[in-house]
């Protein structure tokens, strides 16, 4: 066998571990309810079982729906041959209900390209295919997760796939993996696979560090964040060491891991905000903030308080950066008493996006100044069963 061949050989076989061992994490440390084989046939009645794929997922919780699974590096070799046997097993086994070809993220951007084009055909109107889709093993293992967790009650579904986000980016940022790729990508990609390079890569570009010229000495990521001085949890959920041949960076993630449009982003005292905004408490901004705490709406306000009201229309406006600083980013709160608390960079997870704080301040202020109340890009209102004693802050995600 030549040197090609080993390569292409080795590099296939990396990339089906890959999928292997994104199955097993999901079903051994997330706990999803999964039943997992490795190596699918099936034949015609009394014929070799010809049509094969590489992993056969089973959903437990849903009358054993089946999915399958190849994986490959490229799509222009395999997927001729996939979708002729996806046709046949489609027509033999019935309890087959999605067949993915998937691929590692750490493929090139040419066969990225191509594996985006099929995916268009896959679900385009003017193309016949047997296939699901085309997918990363990233983007396959979101969809799993979305399916397995389609029973679980709202608040525990919630807990569970916020959870598995902060994990996943610490690991993914910790992979030596996505370090030897970011170091010699043209070389390291030959061999080593990774389902979450694409991702890694935004990251730090977003911290602006640059793929090859910045070396990466050491990568440490951690969800151990201490808890406010109330107790209470900060708006970090991950922070992360990065050691260049040049540099040290300390980099502080809030992860946003949801579907909705808008979310609960802050609870708490009105004096927090009241101090954070540096007002004194004689202020009239204060006493309007003051006032709404204790009715807990707008509407009320409007009943009991107009003058407030008015106050709260045309002045808390001219504060909307330092509002998204401390509601969103977590900076000049009172409760804060360690600087890894405070937020430097935003990632979203259902539709994939990282924001440095500057960038994404000027981006809030631009497109939800508008949708908010008192003129700022936030809704406000009251904590279930606590209104007099705490405000609640609604944002907008990117979804």
């Amino acid at each position: 066998m030549n040197k090609d061949n080993q390569i292409k050989n080795e590099s296939g076989k990396q990339a089906k571990i890959l999928v292997s061992e994104m199955l097993n994490n999901l079903k051994n440390e997330l706990g999803i309810n999964i039943e997992i084989k490795e190596g699918y046939s099936i034949g015609y009645p009394n014929q070799e079982k010809q049509f094969k794929m590489d992993f056969l997922v089973q959903f437990t919780d849903f009358d054993n729906e089946q999915w399958l699974i190849k994986s490959t590096n490229s799509i222009r070799e395999r997927i001729y041959g996939t979708e002729f046997f996806a046709q046949n097993i489609r027509l033999i086994d019935e309890k087959v209900k999605n067949i993915y070809v998937v691929v590692p993220d750490s493929i090139s951007s040419a066969e990225m390209k191509k594996k985006r084009n099929y995916s268009v055909k896959i679900n385009g109107t003017t193309y016949t295919s047997f296939l699901t889709d085309v997918l990363t093993v990233n983007e396959l293992r979101q969809k799993i997760v979305e399916k397995a967790s389609q029973n679980i009650a709202q608040g525990l579904r919630a807990n569970v796939l916020g959870n598995d986000a902060e994990t996943s980016i610490v690991n993914l940022l910790n992979d030596l993996k996505n370090k030897a790729l970011w170091n010699d990508y043209q070389n390291a990609q030959q061999t080593i696979k990774s389902s979450t390079y694409k991702i890694y890569k935004e990251i730090l570009e977003k911290i602006d560090l640059k793929e090859g010229f910045d070396k990466i000495l050491e990568v440490t990521a951690t969800n151990d964040i201490p808890l406010l001085s109330n107790r209470g949890k900060p708006k970090t959920d991950v922070s992360v060491t990065i050691k260049t041949n040049t540099k040290e960076l300390i980099r502080n993630i809030s992860i946003k891991n949801t579907r909705e449009k808008t979310v609960t982003i802050h609870e708490g005292s009105v004096s927090d905000l009241i101090s954070a905004l540096k007002l004194s408490e004689s202020d009239p901004l204060s006493q309007a903030l003051i006032h709404f705490e204790k009715v807990g709406s707008k509407k009320k306000l409007i009943a009991e308080h107009p003058n407030s009201d008015k106050i709260l229309e045309e002045n808390l406006k001219l504060y909307n950066r330092e509002l998204i600083e401390f509601f969103i980013f977590g900076l000049h709160s009172p409760l804060v008493n360690d600087k890894i608390q405070m937020v430097d960079l935003i990632i979203f997870t259902n539709k994939f996006a990282v924001w440095n704080r500057d960038d994404y301040i000027k981006h809030y202020i631009e497109e939800y100044s508008g949708k908010g109340q008192f003129g700022t890009p936030f809704k406000w209102t009251y904590p279930s069963k606590k209104r007099g004693q705490k405000i609640q802050i609604k944002g907008f995600s990117n979804n």
